[in-house]
């Protein structure tokens, strides 16, 4: 007897091998292809492009921000409270450089800053009110907001004890300063035409001045702060010495010296305290028509 195999039988023979080997087989226009997973292990290195990636999948989960790069500067931020540098920030209150900030409170070196309050070094600051070195300070500042702390101050308005300042109230050294390196100086041109005293030195180092125009004579006449204290006064009229006034040691509060001069003279005076605290100066003294006239300099140190 002859075995004969039926088509139906030899399909279900075929899908019985199929399943038994796990493998599946889909047949679309007469091709066949494999469907195999693929894990990461399994990728080329940097195979893989942004645009292939689906949109909003990978979050800060997946990613290692500390890996990230500084950014590597902010040159126009509108504020930088506590920045390294900050070049061209409009507030920049503790910076290290603030080179062209509008505030800088608190920064070390504020080159061109319009308000520099405790800066170290201001070269172009309109107000530095506590600066080490300020070039140019347009400013008006209170001796008590200064305090020693400006260095240098080429022109400053106001400069209560700067160490180095052309037009300064209290410096080292300046032009045209009232206090120089501790000394007081003061500055004398008066007028009177009465036997009145005019007081033409007020309390230089503890000594007073004061002029009555009496007869064709100037009179000086001096006065101490300190008793115990020394002075002497001498007058020289065309070359010759006409009269010379002193008290040593026993010049007293409320006891006056007059110098009697007759115009024109030249007059030197020499003040000294116990405490050893020195005033000294010279005058020039007129009388034109009865109205008599005194100019000089004197220093106290």
């Amino acid at each position: 007897m002859r075995l004969r195999l039926q088509p139906s039988t030899a399909i279900a023979t075929i899908a019985l091998f199929v399943a038994l080997g796990g493998t599946s087989y889909a047949v679309t226009g007469g091709t066949s292809y494999t469907t195999i997973p693929i894990n990461g292990s399994q990728l080329e290195n940097r195979s893989v492009s942004g645009v292939k990636l689906r949109p909003n999948t990978v979050t800060g989960y997946e990613v290692n921000v500390s890996n990230f790069p500084t950014v590597p500067s902010a040159h126009s931020a509108d504020q930088a409270t506590s920045a390294t540098t900050a070049k061209n920030a409009t507030n920049a209150t503790n910076a290290t450089n603030a080179k062209y900030a509008t505030t800088a409170k608190s920064a070390t070196n504020a080159t061109n800053a319009t308000n520099a309050t405790n800066a170290t070094n201001a070269t172009n600051a309109t107000n530095a009110t506590t600066a080490t070195t300020a070039g140019t300070i347009t400013g008006t500042i209170s001796g008590g907001q200064v305090s020693s702390a400006v260095a240098n101050a080429t022109n400053a308005s106001t400069a209560a004890s700067a160490t180095n300042a052309t037009n300064a109230s209290n410096a080292t050294n300046a032009t045209n300063a009232t206090n120089v390196d501790g000394d007081q100086l003061a500055n004398i041109s008066d007028t009177n035409s009465s036997s009145t005293a005019v007081t033409i030195l007020t309390d230089l180092g503890g000594l007073s001045l004061a002029m009555r125009c009496v007869s064709g004579t100037v009179d000086i006449d001096a006065n101490t702060s300190v008793s115990g204290a020394s002075f002497g006064i001498g007058a020289v009229a065309n070359g010759t010495a006409t009269s010379f006034e002193k008290a040593e040691g026993n010049f007293t509060i409320g006891t006056a010296i007059t110098s009697a001069s007759s115009a024109p003279a030249q007059l030197s005076f020499s003040y000294r305290q116990p405490d050893g605290t020195v005033a000294a100066g010279t005058l020039t003294v007129f009388d034109n028509s009865g109205t008599c006239s005194a100019f000089g300099v004197a220093e106290a140190s």
